[in-house]
């Protein structure tokens, strides 16, 4: 199972969704706006790809996301890292 975060490292989407693992993350990519991507992920910073790092401490596969900036490209790099890892 993937590790949930502590309900104060959770990581709040800018619609004040909360996230508590991968695969909460994975599913909100599934039917996210593109307005909510774009304000977490953008130029100058990837909100995701720090969360997975400094709070789930998946590194891997938060260096994996980092410079992805297609949200389905992102949703399938975490589906496959839990299939990978938890199946």
């Amino acid at each position: 199972m993937p590790v949930n975060a502590r309900p104060e490292n959770y990581f709040i989407l800018i619609t004040g969704v909360p996230l508590k693992n991968l695969k909460e993350l994975g599913n909100a990519l599934e039917t996210m706006n593109g307005w909510v991507f774009s304000h977490h992920v953008n130029e100058s910073r990837n909100d995701f790809s720090s969360w997975v790092q400094s709070v789930l401490n998946e590194e891997e596969l938060a260096e994996e996301i980092k410079n992805l900036k297609n949200m389905k490209d992102m949703e399938m790099r975490i589906f496959k890292h839990l299939v990978n890892r938890y199946l």
